[in-house]
Parts: C-alpha cells; structure tokens; sequence
C-alpha cells in the first residue's frame, strides 16, 4: 500500500491529465506495475438536454487498461467509470473513458505509440516492445489508423474554388448577382 506522497509521485510520474492515482501495487511476481487511477472532475454534460451532471448511479472499474511502461516495467492501469444519471431530463449513460483507446484494452497513449511503432518497424517488432499479442496489435493498429483517417476528413473544408484569386472571385459573384 502507497502512502499519500507516494500516490502524488505515481500521479506526476504517469501524467495523465484529469486523473490522479488512488493506489498502487508492485507486483514482485511478474513485475507489473498496477495504478488504480480515478477522474479529478466527476462533472459530464448529459448528451441529451446538455446539463451538467454530478450524480451517478454506478461507478465501476475497467480492469487492466495497458499503459506506456515507467523505468522499463509494464503498466497496468484500473480505471474508475461513472454510470450519470441527468437530474434534469432522467438519461442514463456512461460516458467513454477519454483515456483508453475504443475497442481495445490500452491507453490512446499505448496504442498511438505502437502505431509509430508499427510505422517504422512492423508489428512484429512492436508487438515485442510492449508484450502485446501481435494480431491484438495489428487489429488495435488498423483500427486507429482509420479512426485517424475519419477525424481527418471531418476537418477538411471542401473546396470553394481552385486557382482563383479573391479579386476574380469577388468580381465573378458580383456581376452574377446583377
């Protein structure tokens, strides 16, 4: 068991911004490192009427979230979950941990390093690095590869016009008008 500044030093040490560890274990055995880690603001906007919400009805852990390993030993994360319930109009939901990976086991952080990983030498050798079973790492690297590919093509802006300078344009849309 951690004493509270052993706890502020895991907090710093991991640096996952809006959590903070709660309990830590060394695991002489296999030589993980386990973090229980909790969210600093327990307050989520209800994705129906958009109030704020600090009442939960449930909270829960998700066991065994993998993260980048510290000083060279692996990392195993139990990170707390809230069920909400919206006082103003009854919706239930949990929301998505903002710090784990969708439809993996790991941290965003874990799994966008593997892919640069991956990237520069395959996923047989990035497997290796972070002891992680290479079709799990090669699922978990197409899988964020297109939910990069997505995110990216929500942000581009169709194009308006191509080898047009703003004069052209602004005299074009003026005599059109007339």
């Amino acid at each position: 068991m951690c004493e509270k500044y052993q706890l502020d030093v895991w907090t710093m040490a991991l640096n996952l911004p809006g959590y903070e560890v709660c309990h830590c274990a060394d695991d002489a055995i296999d030589g993980v490192l386990r973090l229980n880690v909790i969210p600093i603001q327990v307050v989520e906007l209800c994705p129906d009427c958009g109030c704020p919400c600090n009442s939960w009805r449930q909270k829960r852990w998700l066991e065994n979230i993998l993260d980048l390993p510290l000083g060279g030993r692996a990392v195993s994360l139990k990170v707390r979950v809230f069920q909400y319930e919206c006082d103003h109009c009854g919706r239930i939901w949990t929301p998505h941990s903002p710090i784990t990976e969708e439809g993996t086991y790991a941290t965003r952080r874990l799994v966008e390093r593997a892919a640069e990983l991956v990237d520069c030498s395959g996923v047989a050798n990035a497997a290796a690095f972070f002891g992680i079973a290479e079709k799990t790492l090669e699922r978990w690297y197409y899988d964020h590869a297109e939910r990069q590919t997505k995110v990216a093509n929500t942000r581009a802006k169709p194009i308006r016009s191509l080898g047009i300078d703003e004069l052209s344009l602004k005299k074009s849309t003026a005599s059109s008008s007339q």
